[in-house]
């Protein structure tokens, strides 16, 4: 007789009904972190399904902010044989060999002065081998080509608001549909370390769109509420993709969250250091830009915890998995320290979160509690959800054709 525990922990999956969303935090170099965690979530797909499986197959979004939206443009984006154009084991190598470029280091004892003044004088990095990169990497790719549906935010400085690129939205709005590559250089310049920046698009009737844009991390470094909030008006539009679900269907989502590491929480800044700051402290304060970290940090974590509360009160906590590592220490926790050493240790963390303890937030603490599996155990079995469901969607897709 089966274990009655055993029979609640994982609900038997609406299979050919659920819906699949991937998420990746903002966070600079950090994306190293998720880069780890995708790769391994890859494998265990191509050990159900065979070595060409790739992310991309199994999602019906992946969203991504900053450093997390240049993942995802990378695993979604077709190449000549319309097949992604990196699988998840290149997104770590791809860091560790671009990064020294993108955010080149000021070494000698003179250093610490020398950023200071240039985060007075401008952004700390020009951002053009990062331009360069992604537009030659991307090419002529718009954002409805990818291959499959995407969520990239943005925050447009002249309007004050959130812009947010999304497959879903391009039939309704023909100026959204921007090349992938401007989209990644805006959602990742972030401010203090990379220009604004601006580019405009053109519909087929010959209307223009300008974007002055900035990091999408000031609104949403953690996309995922994002994403789900974007396939939810799918459904109440219709959506044939989401046929027959309704819009009181929430359960039927699978969300794996992907963090890219925050600084241990004790002993990093206090109120009475934080009282003496000015304009300059809250922008500079050893390496680090605290109020962007307030920002980036404070909205992540508020979006892990109203997920939280919407699977926990629709019973269906074992679909949503939420991976990240609050420990981060010293350089380690830093967004743009690009030397090898503090890459090789980014590599490390992202190998040591799969060995740690899944954890999931307590509703009356709010304190992450770690559940009785590990978070590569938990990656195991959202590779079968996801391998089981694409396969059943398989099936009815021939079985459709056949009947044709």
């Amino acid at each position: 007789m089966e274990n009655a525990e055993e029979k609640t922990q994982m609900p038997p999956p609406n299979c050919g009904n659920i819906i699949t969303v991937l998420s990746i935090d903002g966070g600079g170099i950090r994306g190293i972190i998720p880069g780890v965690i995708l790769e391994y979530l890859e494998s265990q797909l191509q050990e159900l399904d065979g070595e060409n499986a790739r992310i991309a197959d199994y999602f019906d979004v992946i969203a991504g902010t900053s450093t997390g939206g240049l993942i995802t443009a990378m695993l979604a984006s077709p190449n000549q044989d319309k097949r992604p154009l990196y699988a998840a084991k290149d997104i770590v190598p791809f860091y560790l060999e671009h990064s020294p470029k993108i955010f080149p280091q000021i070494g000698g004892p003179f250093a610490g002065l020398i950023s200071a003044a240039k985060a007075l004088a401008g952004p700390k990095y020009d951002g053009k081998y990062l331009n360069n990169l992604v537009k030659g990497i991307l090419g002529d790719t718009k954002l409805n080509q990818t291959l499959t549906n995407v969520v990239i935010p943005t925050f447009d400085i002249k309007l004050l608001q959130p812009t947010i690129f999304s497959t879903y939205e391009v039939p309704n709005n023909p100026n959204l549909d921007a090349l992938v590559s401007d989209i990644c250089i805006s959602t990742s310049a972030a401010p203090t370390y990379f220009p604004a920046y601006y580019f405009k698009t053109t519909d087929s009737q010959g209307n223009e769109r300008e974007y002055n844009l900035i990091d999408g991390g000031v609104s949403s470094n953690n996309p995922t509420l994002i994403a789900l909030g974007q396939v939810v008006k799918q459904i109440i539009k219709g959506n044939p993709d989401f046929h027959p679900l309704k819009p009181t269907n929430s359960d039927r989502f699978l969300v794996i969250s992907l963090g890219t590491g925050t600084a241990q929480n004790s002993k990093k800044y206090t109120a009475p250091m934080a009282a003496k700051w000015g304009i300059f402290g809250w922008l500079y304060n050893g390496g680090h830009t605290p109020l962007l970290e307030a920002f980036n940090q404070g909205s992540a974590d508020m979006v892990d915890l109203h997920s939280n509360v919407a699977f926990q009160a629709l019973h269906s906590e074992d679909y949503y998995l939420r991976i990240q590592d609050d420990t981060l220490t010293g350089v380690v926790s830093s967004v743009d320290v690009s030397t090898k050493e503090n890459m090789n240790n980014l590599k490390k963390v992202g190998e040591g979160l799969l060995q740690k303890p899944a954890c999931r937030v307590n509703l009356n603490t709010g304190a992450y509690e770690p559940l009785d599996h590990s978070n590569m155990e938990a990656l195991k079995r959202f590779a079968k959800l996801l391998s089981d469901e694409k396969k059943l969607r398989d099936s009815k897709s021939k079985n459709k054709t056949g009947s044709e």
